[in-house]
C-alpha cells in the first residue's frame, strides 16, 4: 500500500472512539460534568480544558453566571485541590483574552494516536457552548474551531454539536415536528425560576407549580383538567432539561 492511500490514524480511531463517547454522553444526560465523572479526564488534558472553555465562554463579550458555575462543577467533579484550582481559573481567564484556541502541537500529535482525551474535552465544551438553550453564532464558531485545534476533524466537531442541538430543546405536546419552543432560560422561566437560581431552588418551584396542577386538586377547582394536564406535561418538559442542563445537577 502506497502513501497515499494509507488510512490515517484520525479516519481509524476518532469515529469510532466518537460513537462509545457519544452513547456515553446521551448516558449522561447530555451533561458535560456527568461525562467527565463517568469517564474521567487526564491531569495533563485539563489545563487546556479550562483555557478553551474560557475562550468559548468570552464568545458574545462576557462571560454568564451559567459559565462560571459550570467551571465550578467540573472543578468539583474532577476533586481539584486548592493549587490546582488556581491554575485552572488562571488558565480560564487567559482563554477569554485568547483570540484563537490554543492547543499545543504536542497535544494534536497526541489526538491523532489516542483521541479520547480531545474528544471529552470537545463534549465538554459542547455543553458550554449550548446549557442556555440555542447558542450564538460566536460561541458555535469559538467552540467548533476548539474542537478542530484540539486535532479532531470538521464531521467530529459537526457531530458533537448535532448532538447537543437535538437535545436540548423543550418541545411542545404531542408537535415532535414543530420548531424548538424552549431552552434552558425558558425552561426556568416555565418553573417560576431565573437561570441563576440554584438547582434545589428551582426544585422547589417545579414542585409548587407542579402540585397546582396535580388531578385531585384540579378536581375541586375550576381548572379545565385539559389544560391542567397540558401545564403538566410542560413543566415535566421543563424540569427534565433544568435538572439533566443545570451546572449543579
Amino acid at each position: 500500500m502506497n502513501k497515499e492511500q494509507r488510512p490515517s490514524p484520525r479516519n481509524d480511531r476518532q469515529p469510532a472512539e466518537l460513537n462509545e463517547l457519544l452513547h456515553e454522553l446521551e448516558a449522561c444526560g447530555h451533561h458535560g460534568v456527568r461525562l467527565l465523572e463517568r469517564s474521567g479526564l487526564p491531569f495533563w488534558g485539563r489545563g487546556l480544558l479550562f483555557r478553551l472553555m474560557g475562550y468559548v465562554a468570552k464568545a458574545d463579550g462576557r462571560v454568564t453566571e451559567l459559565d462560571i458555575r459550570y467551571a465550578e462543577a467540573i472543578m468539583r467533579v474532577m476533586k481539584s485541590p486548592p493549587r490546582q484550582r488556581r491554575r485552572l481559573i488562571r488558565l480560564f481567564h487567559a482563554g477569554k483574552q485568547d483570540h484563537q484556541p490554543f492547543a499545543p502541537l504536542w497535544f494534536r500529535l497526541i489526538t491523532l494516536r489516542w483521541p479520547g482525551t480531545a474528544l471529552r474535552i470537545g463534549m465538554t465544551l459542547g455543553h458550554l457552548c449550548h446549557h442556555d438553550g440555542q447558542t450564538s453564532a460566536p460561541r458555535t464558531a469559538r467552540c467548533r474551531t476548539s474542537i478542530t485545534d484540539l486535532g479532531l476533524s470538521r464531521e467530529i466537531g459537526n457531530r458533537i454539536l448535532g448532538s447537543y442541538r437535538s437535545k436540548v430543546w423543550i418541545t411542545s405536546p404531542n408537535a415532535a415536528d414543530e420548531e424548538p419552543r424552549s431552552a434552558f432560560e425558558n425552561a426556568c422561566q416555565i418553573l417560576g425560576g431565573k437561570p441563576a437560581d440554584s438547582l434545589e431552588s428551582l426544585r422547589q418551584a417545579y414542585r409548587r407549580k407542579r402540585s397546582l396542577y396535580h388531578p385531585d386538586r384540579v378536581a375541586h377547582s375550576d381548572i379545565d383538567p385539559d389544560l391542567a394536564r397540558v401545564r403538566l406535561d410542560e413543566l415535566h418538559k421543563a424540569w427534565d432539561l433544568v435538572s439533566n442542563r443545570h451546572p449543579d445537577a
